[in-house]
């Protein structure tokens, strides 16, 4: 008989403190809307439309992160710690790079690159947006080195470490906020240099218990670390896939943001205060599709499939529960909820229509389109994710929205999000046909 690799009791420690951190990641950009809301709606709407790039980068380097804890929880399941030891030192090389390099795109193309997602914003929401864009932009390396370090230390089994880094971040960025936008008056520059220190304390805080707080690899010193093509190779085959999915994604957001511009700042500022909200809403099963990574992808590692499939199927259901409740209760408080914003009579309308709406198909297609996706890609299975992502990305929320607005001009902003809901059905269809097949089952790390 096959030895047990998680109980139902190591599951539910692995992914709570998961769930948390997600929350406290997500609470950044929120708590910076939130008290920038008092200058007034051009401040929201700066704030918002950066926090959609901030989620772009953010998501490609913690895909780029995926990629590596994907090769390095196998490898872990083998029990070949050499090899996974390689595997976290390129993993960390490879992410800082990439938002260093991020950070120079943003920097240097600063206004350029929010006219054109863009187009014509008011002036100063433009002005505001690019103060904002440009202290975000300094903080890619460190949103890549907190991705990195937090990734590997949840491979390892230190969840609740990178959760209370995360709720450390959040504290003090509260705080700072609470300093430099009500004491010193410093706005929308307050928010982001608030963001940017608190992101830059607490990533090298993590990266250094990379080193002092777990004792499963003997990490050597970060000067002495070195690329190689083969482990080089094995970490990019994964996480090129599972970055340019997650990328398109939000490239494709980025796009149907420029649809909602047309609609005036009441739909701008109800659109991003709205999706901020589902952000939330979506914490369980994200933080319970993170935590596949380390759990389906042992199981893989160590040629367990059958306990693979069943710890994979017994997280989805794990995550229609939680995000059910959390979906229900936004629809009833959509009001109160959107009320701590500071909105117009209008833009909060507007608002409550998207979240009542959102909660009925989230809690039936989002757990299957979304978490599901990470049992698939902690086995390996990172080219097929992709192909759906951006098909259904691309068809569904992208070119539907365009198509919807034309066809039924008399919705306005809501069509995008009909368009958005089309593209979790679609992806739920596919990606449930796909799990209760085998393939994905045979896609681990050679």
């Amino acid at each position: 008989m096959s030895e047990t690799l998680f109980t139902r009791r190591q599951m539910h420690g692995i992914i709570l403190p998961l769930i948390m951190e997600q929350v406290f990641m997500a609470a950044i950009g929120m708590f910076d809307v939130i008290m920038v809301s008092g200058i007034g709606e051009d401040a929201i709407s700066a704030v918002s439309l950066v926090d959609f790039i901030n989620q772009l980068i953010n998501s490609v380097l913690t895909a780029l992160s995926t990629g590596g804890v994907i090769v390095c929880s196998q490898y872990v399941g083998r029990k070949n710690l050499d090899a996974a030891k390689e595997a976290v030192q390129h993993l960390v090389l490879i992410v800082v790079l990439a938002g260093t390099a991020l950070m120079a795109v943003a920097l240097a193309g600063n206004r350029l690159i929010l006219g054109l997602l863009y187009g014509s914003l008011e002036k100063s929401v433009m002005d505001n947006a690019s103060v904002y864009f440009t202290l975000s932009g300094i903080s890619y390396p460190f949103i890549a080195l907190f991705c990195c370090s937090a990734a590997v230390m949840r491979a390892l089994g230190y969840t609740k470490l990178s959760f209370h880094t995360s709720l450390t971040m959040n504290i003090l960025n509260i705080l700072m906020n609470g300093v430099f936008i009500f004491l010193l008056k410093w706005g929308v520059f307050g928010a982001g240099l608030a963001s940017l220190l608190s992101r830059m304390i607490v990533s090298l805080l993590l990266f250094s218990m990379l080193f002092r707080k777990q004792d499963m690899l003997k990490l050597a010193p970060p000067l002495t670390w070195r690329l190689n093509k083969k482990t080089s190779s094995a970490i990019l085959s994964l996480a090129i896939p599972t970055s340019l999915e997650s990328s398109i994604f939000y490239i494709g957001r980025l796009l149907v943001q420029s649809v909602v511009t047309g609609f005036g700042t009441s739909a701008i500022a109800a659109n991003a205060v709205s999706l901020t909200v589902t952000e939330f809403l979506h914490m369980p099963g994200a933080g319970i599709g993170i935590g596949m990574i380390t759990i389906v992808g042992r199981c893989i590692g160590a040629d367990e499939k059958k306990q693979a499939r069943e710890n994979a199927s017994y997280l989805i259901r794990l995550a229609y529960i939680l995000q059910g409740i959390c979906c229900i209760a936004s629809m009833i408080l959509a009001p109160q909820i959107l009320g701590l914003y500071n909105l117009t009579p209008q833009t909060l309308e507007i608002g409550v229509v998207m979240l009542v709406s959102h909660g009925v198909i989230c809690g039936i297609f989002w757990p299957m389109g979304f978490t599901t996706a990470n049992a698939l890609k902690s086995a390996g299975d990172v080219k097929f994710t992709m192909t759906i992502s951006t098909t259904s990305m691309w068809l569904c929320r992208v070119g539907g929205s365009y198509l919807l607005v034309r066809l039924f001009p008399a919705l306005g902003v809501y069509n995008v999000w009909i368009a958005m809901y089309c593209d979790w059905i679609l992806r739920a269809g596919v990606y449930f046909l796909r799990f209760r097949g085998e393939k994905w089952l045979d896609k681990k790390v050679k």
